[in-house]
């Protein structure tokens, strides 16, 4: 996680091109909560960046704490009058009062935290029977130009491009999340596509695209329509993009690159929208009673 710590880091542009939840994840975790007898008083989302989970809670819960390492990613949170954001570790969670929380978040974050040391954390501060969601997402799916998902793939795992660049605990997130332990109740793991639950690093990118191509039509967590142009923007909000700038500043942008090759490839234009998936896993869990 220390590239998003960093000062340097682009946070405007992460809290601009970075995608959002659609409603699909809220409501899963909302029900999940409902059917454990919860209230919807108090909600922490851990690893917040800009508040991108955090407002959305806000329209639900009557307090949010938005929890970040990075006062860097803070410093462009969306404000919202019953968020309050706080600089801090997964692992050190002392702002919040014990016992206190109705419903935890992390969004794209669990795979950063030292898992023993975070769990003892979301023990501490849920309440009895409260509920702990996890989402996570891994390279982007193009639902109608396999050869793109299988250039985005390469980029984002070859060690000649970008694979090499990730801070540690990507790996753990291209395996969406199958090696973490939840040591809490009623744990429920959901994937989408249900198609692509395996790590990634174990398929080939041809294999990848053919799953992708293949793929059960479920209720998407993480989809939308985009613009290349826009899709550019959110590579570039990669951890890994930046670490290669800095550490080759005078080579070619290697994701300019890759997405002036998709475009000819694939005969798009930088306005052209595009159908766009994140293989991702949803993790639910309630506390000890």
């Amino acid at each position: 996680m220390a590239t998003f710590s960093s000062k340097t880091f682009n946070s405007a542009l992460y809290q601009s091109f970075r995608p959002g939840y659609n409603n699909n994840f809220f409501k899963m975790v909302y029900n999940y909560h409902a059917k454990h007898n919860g209230h919807f008083d108090t909600a922490v989302d851990v690893g917040t960046g800009t508040g991108q989970v955090a407002v959305v809670l806000a329209e639900k819960f009557k307090q949010v704490h938005g929890v970040d390492a990075s006062a860097t990613m803070l410093s462009n949170a969306i404000q919202k009058s019953n968020v309050a954001y706080h600089v801090a570790k997964g692992e050190d969670l002392g702002v919040i009062e014990t016992s206190s929380v109705d419903v935890l978040t992390v969004a794209q974050a669990m795979h950063w935290f030292h898992h023993p040391t975070f769990f003892s954390e979301v023990k501490r501060v849920l309440k009895p029977r409260g509920t702990f969601a996890a989402v996570g997402y891994s390279f982007v799916i193009f639902e109608d130009h396999p050869r793109a998902t299988r250039r985005i793939y390469e980029l984002g795992d070859q060690p000649d491009q970008l694979g090499a660049l990730w801070d540690n605990g990507r790996l753990i997130l291209d395996n969406l999340y199958k090696s973490i332990d939840v040591p809490l109740q009623n744990v429920e793991r959901h994937y989408f596509p249900s198609s692509i639950k395996s790590q990634f690093h174990t398929q080939s990118a041809d294999a990848v695209a053919a799953a992708a191509a293949t793929a059960e039509a479920l209720p998407p967590v993480m989809s939308g329509k985009v613009t290349m142009k826009h899709f550019r923007n959110y590579i570039k909000t990669w951890s890994s993009y930046k670490n290669y700038c800095e550490k080759y500043p005078s080579r070619p942008d290697i994701v300019d690159l890759t997405i002036d090759a998709i475009l000819k490839e694939e005969n798009l234009k930088e306005e052209d929208e595009v159908n766009i998936t994140w293989p991702t896993v949803v993790i639910l869990g309630e506390n000890d009673a």
